[in-house]
């Protein structure tokens, strides 16, 4: 199955704080209405709990922020694909080995903020598909290197908003098929350098706003099949050219909403960028006509599926290219010619009145 189509599984959350089960909160084993004032969980709950909850595919705690080992080997035997417990912000190694038992999918631990190296270790064990820990908001080397042994498809930790190269060397050892990395927001060369040793389908920075050209030269070794920098919404010339150098993998830039003619011909001499521009609502820039010259060259498919704005001549250079996709040509609004050019008639060419 295609990597991309595993992370987009269907959420199918089931809300426990809806719930209304008719118990009284005095009672330690019973459920109050409101679970996310639940203090703390016991293993008689969490069975039932598990019970309620047969046949779902989710079980989702919103209470409370802690657990015992007891409650947590209950709560593991839990049958359905995912357990959600992202409420819980502190959990201790022998708490963590019994939710690593959980034979479902995926387990979501996104409330915790740390994690130490023996707790790293036990989550490794988890043997599901994806392990979420996207509020982890530091990393050290060792708990990086023990978190990589997890021997499933994803490993997502967004929290992270920035990666030292050690860390970033040894968490690329995961062999798992994605590494989600969506909270960076800076990136420096050599973290770049250790993080393009990863060997599996995917690597995303959708966090990144801006990237030099030394740090795209560093990501365009990458060993991943996709990589994703869809955060970004300009791409200089030098940078574009620096990523236009990958050989080895599919490269996603789908924030990009400005172009310039430079950074369009570099992207167009990639065989690596998908061709998809689905954030483009313009080119009305005054170098509009040679973008979308340069545009149409592109070897296979182009996709601008939310244009809007677009000049006579821009259009016709664009629509040379006969595979582009574009929205109905009667709904764009035709615009000036950006560089002060007299407008032209425009014509829907035959091919394209469809």
């Amino acid at each position: 199955m295609n990597i991309l189509a595993r992370l987009s599984l269907p959420v199918v959350a089931v809300l426990l704080s809806g719930m209304s089960l008719g118990f009284s909160p005095a009672r330690a084993d019973e459920f109050p209405t409101n679970t996310s004032t639940i203090e703390s969980l016991t293993p008689e709950q969490a069975k039932r709990l598990v019970t309620e909850f047969k046949g779902a595919y989710y079980l989702n705690l919103v209470g409370p922020p802690t657990l015992d080992a007891g409650a947590a080997k209950a709560l593991a035997e839990f049958k359905g694909g995912a357990l959600v417990l992202n409420c819980l912000t502190t959990l201790d190694a022998d708490t963590i080995k019994a939710l690593a038992v959980f034979q479902g999918q995926h387990l979501y631990l996104d409330g915790l903020t740390t994690l130490d190296t023996d707790s790293a270790k036990a989550l490794a064990e988890f043997k599901g598909r994806s392990l979420r820990l996207n509020g982890l908001a530091t990393l050290d080397a060792d708990t990086a290197k023990a978190l990589a042994e997890f021997k499933g498809e994803s490993l997502f930790v967004n929290g992270l908003t920035t990666l030292d190269a050690d860390t970033a060397k040894v968490l690329a050892g995961f062999k798992g098929g994605a590494l989600v990395l969506d909270g960076l927001t800076t990136l420096d060369t050599d973290t770049a350098k250790a993080l393009a040793e990863f060997k599996g389908e995917v690597l995303f920075f959708n966090g990144l706003t801006t990237l030099d050209a030394d740090t795209a030269k560093a990501l365009a070794e990458s060993r991943a099949h996709v990589l994703f920098l869809n955060g970004l919404t300009t791409l200089d010339a030098d940078t574009a050219k620096a990523l236009a150098e990958s050989k080895g993998h599919v490269l996603s830039l789908d924030g990009l909403t400005t172009l310039d003619a430079d950074t369009a011909k570099a992207l167009v001499s990639s065989k690596a960028w998908n061709g998809q521009l689905p954030t483009l609502t313009a080119l009305d820039s005054t170098d509009s006509v040679a973008v979308a010259k340069a545009l149409a060259t592109r070897e296979g498919p182009l996709s601008l599926p939310t244009l809007k704005k677009i000049s006579p001549k821009t259009l016709t250079a664009l629509i040379e290219k006969r595979d582009v996709k574009i929205p109905l040509i009667e709904t764009l609004e035709l615009i000036q010619e950006p560089d002060g050019s007299p407008n032209e008639d425009f014509l829907i060419p035959e091919g394209f009145k469809q």
